[in-house]
């Protein structure tokens, strides 16, 4: 990074599971080249990396910005509370306008892509099977149409310590009488299925768009690792007891993304799909976080 000046990253929803992962790893190992600001609806005047700001707020308390991470938004509800996510959507491209940002990297979902037992890829077709993922798709269309600052859609999978798996083992760590978690078991023999991403792993995701050439940014990336990882091994791995449940029928066994072009652009570790590395680095930062 000699010789290039360093950029301002603004995290919208800073407060959420995933805002506090990305906070705790950003400031054990503050990113090369990028200073780190996050949006809190309640920030202390002590917290100089912190900024205090609601939906509709003058954006000029935030300061000139390079780039926007947008991970806030709604995950459930009736059709109306979803609808929020395209709002939400639309005011970070406001606040990214106003803060001079040339980029806004959006959270989106593998929710959008209609179900299938393949990897999902970019050009895949969009048909969500449930009220989230129509709500996330319509987020991305809303944006899609937004003139300024460009877009970028991440479909991320599963990220560890963020998802129903990472509730499930919360649950289960603060219990006084602990009790094997349930877990649905496939004809595969295993669990379910998904992209899961470990948390390092997606904070370098997030520098690298962050940081690269304007063109090299795409309108849509999947983000998870290079292969599925399933959830009894990472129950497994984090010597975390469970109990087989048959698999209801219905039940979704693979909800996996094809990640080529994200290991394209961003160089990931081999063993980004490894369970018991991606289950070392969630407690970790479960933690501290």
């Amino acid at each position: 990074m000699t010789g290039q000046r360093t950029k301002t990253l603004l995290v919208l929803g800073a407060s959420g599971k995933v805002g506090r992962l990305l906070h705790a790893i950003w400031s054990a190992h503050p990113p090369s080249g990028l200073r780190v600001l996050y949006q809190f609806r309640n920030a202390t005047s002590d917290d100089a990396d912190c900024v205090q700001f609601s939906l509709g707020d003058p954006v000029g308390r935030i300061g000139p910005v390079d780039a926007v991470l947008s991970l806030w938004g709604v995950t459930s509800g009736d059709n109306n509370t979803l609808a929020m996510n395209s709002e939400l959507a639309n005011e970070a491209m406001r606040i990214a306008r106003a803060t001079g940002a040339d980029r806004v990297l959006h959270s989106s979902s593998i929710a959008v892509y209609a179900p299938s037992d393949r990897p999902l890829n970019e050009t895949d077709p969009v048909a969500a099977p449930n009220a989230y993922g129509v709500a996330k798709s319509a987020m991305e269309n809303a944006v899609r149409s937004v003139t300024g600052p460009r877009s970028c859609a991440l479909r991320i999978g599963s990220v560890a310590g963020a998802e129903s798996l990472a509730t499930s083992v919360d649950a289960y760590l603060a219990a006084s009488a602990k009790a094997p978690l349930s877990l649905h078991r496939f004809r595969s023999g295993h669990g379910p299925a998904r992209s899961y991403i470990a948390p390092s792993d997606l904070a370098q995701v997030v520098e690298a768009l962050t940081l690269c050439p304007i063109g090299d940014l795409p309108g849509i990336l999947n983000v998870g690792s290079a292969k599925p990882v399933t959830m009894d091994a990472l129950l497994t791995a984090a010597d975390i007891p469970f109990d087989w449940q048959p698999a209801p029928i219905g039940a979704r066994e693979y909800a996996v993304l094809n990640t080529d072009r994200l290991h394209d652009l961003v160089p990931l570790p081999k063993a980004d799909s490894d369970p018991a590395r991606i289950t070392r680095d969630w407690l970790k930062w479960r933690a501290l976080s």
